[in-house]
């Protein structure tokens, strides 16, 4: 015999569908948006980074609090304040990905010669960067996942790996991010 979990999660998977959706209509309307409001940089010798990179990393780090914030609030049975702080955290989510995927599309490309397209560090920090968002979809995928679950009242302070899972997850692709800053700054310094 099937147990409530079971039940629900049926019914979890078809809302999943209809969220996933949603969120990457809003994730590319808003990624349009900011491309028409602030445009495109312009082809330079020497790699600028955007400044849509430095507010997608303080989003990964509000996102980071918020999923902290979660765990917090699910360990102590206060499921009002924690469901509250994974749509927070899964706004961030969305907003990091609006921005970091407008970021990826106005990035300076560099100037086209052949040496620069082979040699030159722009296809370098566009390559990292857009690996790194693919990874960081699949982060918000999980963390939609865990949201619309804490919904249907699958975690509480007894059951929280779900929680964990994605806040690890998030955390782990945030010190990548950090280290991928790190490198695009050290190359543009050299």
């Amino acid at each position: 015999m099937a147990d409530r979990w079971d039940l629900i999660r049926v019914s979890l998977a078809r809302r999943f569908y209809l969220a996933t959706l949603a969120q990457a209509a809003v994730v590319v309307l808003s990624a349009v948006l900011l491309g028409l409001l602030f445009g495109r940089q312009a082809p330079a010798e020497k790699l600028r980074l955007p400044w849509a990179f430095l507010i997608s990393t303080v989003l990964l780090a509000t996102g980071s609090w918020y999923m902290e914030q979660a765990r917090f609030f699910v360990r102590r049975e206060k499921q009002a304040e924690f469901r509250g702080a994974l749509l927070r955290a899964l706004i961030s989510a969305m907003m990091f990905v609006s921005v970091q995927g407008y970021g990826l599309w106005a990035i300076d490309k560099g100037l086209r010669t052949s040496e620069n397209s082979q040699l030159g560090v722009h296809s370098f920090v566009f390559m990292f960067t857009a690996l790194h968002g693919m990874h960081f979809l699949v982060a918000q995928s999980v963390l939609l996942w865990v949201t619309l679950s804490a919904f249907a009242d699958r975690y509480d302070h007894e059951y929280s790996w779900g929680v964990t899972f994605a806040s690890a997850f998030w955390h782990i692709l945030g010190i990548v991010w950090l280290c991928i800053l790190f490198v695009f700054v050290t190359a543009n310094v050299g």
